[in-house]
């Protein structure tokens, strides 16, 4: 079986590429933007037939899916930080929107039995009151960050296709994940990056935050790419799945399991740069539909995470 991967150096992908490669008989091919940075990929390299263009030009997406010929297609390739889509809020569109209707167009034409998962977003749901949680997939779309209305658009570009056009079209809409080779752009990362960085003397014993009350549904990026297999696999075409551990902890709970597992005091600073225009109170999702129809359950909680990005921060240097 081929299967096509867009976004492998993401937050995902290579957690996604690890768990397929235990598949046997699977042929792995993996759409790469020419500038993305190939070291959380180093060690797949020798076993990932690697397509380097942009998902932006529909030229590239087209010559690398006929190519590939891929009859499995996850799509994880976007601009994913809801805090960056506010400073470039065109850039967001385009990539996320523009490039998943190139990918669609690509197998419309080359491969239309592939079955393609499109990666979605807690964000689509916006502003969320805690009587309305935990968030089902029949929850009212109100997204409040450009990031959040470019996943709106792509979700609805990819059922729109199936549909139109009979394609295979599985959507999810992801909480949080973590897990190492993602960056510090994400809440967890960055309290651990800067208290690895504490220990080894390069900051101040400061770790700057931004919002602590937000509520925050968050998952393991292992946890993430076992389920985004079972249900190519599994789940039904033309629906929508919650991808989520069902469980919220707030952002202040995880900076103080960060200061309990320091090796130096560290003191705690609100930085204004680190505050939105908006912040969703509490993103809690409903797991129960993916589960049901896959058989998945999460297995790594907040505090294993933790501790893991804590010693993969510290080994960064």
């Amino acid at each position: 079986m081929r299967v096509l991967i867009t976004g492998l150096t993401g937050p995902v992908g290579s957690f996604l590429a690890d768990h397929l490669l235990t598949i046997p008989g699977l042929e792995l091919h993996a759409f790469k933007r020419w500038r993305s940075d190939p070291r959380p990929i180093a060690h797949l390299l020798p076993h990932v037939t690697i397509h380097e263009g942009d998902i932006e030009d529909p030229f590239a997406v087209d010559r690398i899916v006929a190519a590939a010929a891929p009859e499995r297609i996850f799509h994880l390739a976007a601009q994913s930080y809801p805090s960056a889509s506010w400073d470039a809020p065109i850039h967001t569109l385009r990539t996320n929107i523009e490039g998943t209707l190139n990918l669609l167009e690509a197998v419309r034409r080359h491969t239309p039995q592939a079955r393609v998962h499109i990666a979605g977003t807690s964000a689509q749901y916006g502003v969320v009151r805690p009587d309305e949680v935990p968030i089902s997939e029949n929850h009212p779309m109100r997204p409040t960050s450009p990031y959040g209305v470019s996943k709106v658009a792509a979700e609805l570009t990819g059922l729109q296709y199936h549909a139109n056009f009979g394609l295979h079209v599985v959507v999810t809409r992801s909480f949080n994940h973590v897990g190492p080779r993602q960056g510090d752009r994400c809440a967890i990362q960055t309290f651990c990056q800067q208290a690895a960085a504490i220990e080894a003397g390069r900051q101040a014993p400061l770790l700057r935050v931004g919002n602590l009350e937000p509520r925050r549904d968050f998952t393991h990026t292992r946890d993430v790419a076992r389920a985004l297999w079972l249900l190519i696999e599994h789940g039904q075409p033309g629906e929508v799945y919650n991808l989520c551990a069902g469980q919220a902890t707030r952002i202040g709970d995880i900076v103080q399991m960060v200061l309990e597992r320091a090796r130096v005091p560290i003191t705690v600073q609100v930085d204004p740069a680190r505050l939105r225009p908006s912040d969703e109170p509490i993103l809690l999702g409903d797991n129960r539909k993916l589960c049901a129809a896959t058989g998945w359950t999460p297995t790594i909680g907040v505090p294993a995470m933790v501790e893991e990005l804590l010693d993969y921060w510290r080994e960064q240097r």
